[in-house]
């Protein structure tokens, strides 16, 4: 373990190091009360950047825990099919089997007659009548046939074993890899359990020696502002990884909330990814942020969408609209109009609406406590 200014080191299960603030001694004169205030600012902003490489951390574990689920179930949904489509071959080969062994019969009945050389060999000069050789022909056209579908089914069988192989390998690969994860996340947990109350407890120090009027000395002062600015990014990082406030894209209450809810027409458990906004029809949708647009589409549901980047892996999805002022590639400041609220295709019991998304990632992020609302607007009930 090793000392520096009264504080300890001390590197913890995780691989993470934790720092511990000395406990505060009594009051001494200005200048050794200047030193613990420096001492104190030292710890508390050590404390604040490894609080806020955790957060990266486990911002960057989530997404890749996220990742793997959607691979899984990807693996799994190709496995089913791989399972359905060799169970379809199999029907078929034993089909094109069935029938192949009849005609391989009718072939060894027509042997008896002298018919068989019509139709597997070639008859030289010998020259049959045309029905004969007409029958013949046909009969050896299907048999070849048959042989040539039943090897088609056959390698289509094999693919398909080899897929649903390989899909069970990687889901394999994937479940290791969640234990691995699982891991990780305690680690992170550990080294956030012991992080968090050392940094309440240095702050605390910091606080009270600025209460108590110690001066701040011109480096103590950059460890202040380097501090505040580690403090603001943790708070972004903690607000799921986004940054700053949202524009308003309409002047709506939110009607629709974040999460699982229960459709009012259809009495069923849904989940919504995003907000739905109370809004006049033709009235005006604005960007919530400043960003580069990346995709105009119609979705089934949603009418026409808007999808904006807004950089460091943000994008939202502004949908039920028409009448769109954008296009693919367009830069659009914060506030800036991208179309009109359309009219709802199917009625969900909310009444004309614009549907807001957003993400960080792939995850879906709850934008309302980012929202700005301009004037206070207590959001509906209404799910």
């Amino acid at each position: 373990m090793k000392r520096r200014g009264g504080l300890a080191w001390v590197l913890s299960t995780g691989g993470v190091l934790l720092l511990a603030a000395a406990p505060v001694q009594a009051r001494g004169g200005l200048g050794e009360l200047s030193e613990r205030l420096g001492r104190a600012l030292e710890a508390e902003l050590g404390l604040a950047q490894q609080a806020t490489e955790l957060e990266r951390a486990v911002i960057a574990l989530e997404r890749e825990q996220a990742g793997a689920e959607r691979g899984a179930s990807v693996l799994e949904h190709a496995g089913r099919q791989s399972l359905q489509q060799l169970d379809a071959y199999r029907e078929a080969r034993d089909t094109r089997e069935r029938l192949v062994r009849q005609r391989a019969r009718a072939l060894v009945k027509v042997a008896r007659g002298g018919i068989a050389r019509i139709v597997l060999e070639d008859l030289g000069d010998e020259r049959p009548s045309a029905e004969r050789l007409t029958r013949g022909r046909d009969l050896r056209w299907l048999v070849r046939h048959d042989l040539r579908e039943l090897a088609a089914y056959q390698r289509a069988e094999r693919r398909a074993q080899t897929e649903r192989l390989q899909a069970e390998r990687q889901l394999q690969a994937l479940s290791v890899l969640a234990t691995v994860h699982d891991m990780q996340g305690e680690l992170l947990t550990a080294a956030g359990s012991a992080t968090v109350p050392a940094l309440e407890r240095a702050e605390s120090t910091r606080q009270q020696l600025l209460w108590n009027g110690v001066p701040l000395a011109t480096e103590d002062r950059e460890r202040l502002e380097a501090l505040q600015s580690s403090q603001a990014e943790l708070r972004a990082l903690r607000r799921d990884g986004t940054e700053g406030e949202l524009r308003r894209p309409v002047q709506g209450a939110v009607v629709g909330r974040f999460g699982a809810y229960t459709d009012p027409i259809l009495r069923l458990p849904m989940v919504r990814n995003g907000v739905e906004l109370a809004a006049r029809r033709d009235a005006q949708v604005r960007a919530p942020a400043a960003g580069r647009v990346v995709m105009v589409a119609e979705l089934p549901g949603f009418e026409q969408v808007v999808v904006i980047d807004h950089g460091a892996q943000r994008l939202s999805m502004l949908g039920r609209l028409w009448k769109l002022t954008v296009a693919e590639g367009d830069d659009v400041d914060a506030g800036a109009a991208i179309g009109r609220v359309a009219p709802k295709a199917l009625d969900d019991g909310l009444g004309t609406t614009a549907y807001f998304e957003l993400r960080h990632g792939d995850k879906p992020v709850d934008p309302t406590p980012r929202l700005s609302w301009g004037v206070d607007e207590p959001a509906s009930d209404a799910p």
